[in-house]
């Protein structure tokens, strides 16, 4: 299984300029949409057993189950961010790629603003991408979120408190063996935006 996280702090219109990455559906629903069985209905199917969205909304449910276990507030899905995430997933599986920038690829940030996500006059605005992949049983929901919370950068970006929204891609596939029908990558993009 591999990982990889970025993040970008909170900023607002005044402070953007000085604003680094550190390591880097329209109106989102509920997040209990997910419901809390999706951890127990798809939550250890393997890559061959799941479609996109009940992966989508297992990984959903097991992140929540974190930030809920802390104290903090739950996250929503946001069709914005996750079309941003599959788009990434997408781009890592048609290049063997796995990185949070492939080539020819533009940054997280443009990838966002190019969905809609940061756009609109935003006053504080924050971003956050992990992303993972992996083959059978280390491949499922479950084992995915495990894994980013073992890893410092992953884990800060799932329990953020200032992230508000939340959005997926699961893509089938592997980056040394795309026909591996039983691995597959994520991709998990983190948001908070007010205007």
């Amino acid at each position: 299984m591999a990982l990889g996280a970025t993040f970008a702090r909170p900023t607002s219109l005044v402070a953007a300029a000085l604003c680094a990455l550190a390591i880097a559906l329209i109106g989102p629903a509920p997040a209990e949409a997910a419901g809390p069985s999706a951890c127990k209905r798809w939550g250890n199917d393997e890559p061959s057993e799941l479609t996109n969205g009940h992966a989508r909304k297992a990984v959903l449910c097991f992140v929540n189950r974190e930030r809920s276990d802390r104290g903090i507030r739950r996250l929503k899905r946001d069709k914005r961010l996750q079309k941003a995430s599959q788009r990434h997933n997408d781009r890592m599986d048609s290049q063997g790629c796995f990185s949070h920038v492939c080539p020819g690829e533009p940054g997280l940030d443009s990838r966002l603003r190019s969905v809609g996500y940061l756009t609109g006059g935003l006053s504080r605005w924050g971003y956050g991408e992990n992303i993972a992949w992996g083959t059978d049983h280390l491949a499922t929901p479950r084992a995915m979120v495990r894994a980013w919370m073992n890893s410092s950068g992953h884990r800060a970006n799932i329990l953020n408190s200032s992230f508000r929204d939340f959005g997926v891609g699961f893509t089938r596939g592997t980056p040394s063996n795309k026909r591996h029908k039983n691995g597959a990558f994520y991709t998990t993009d983190f948001g908070l935006r007010q205007g």
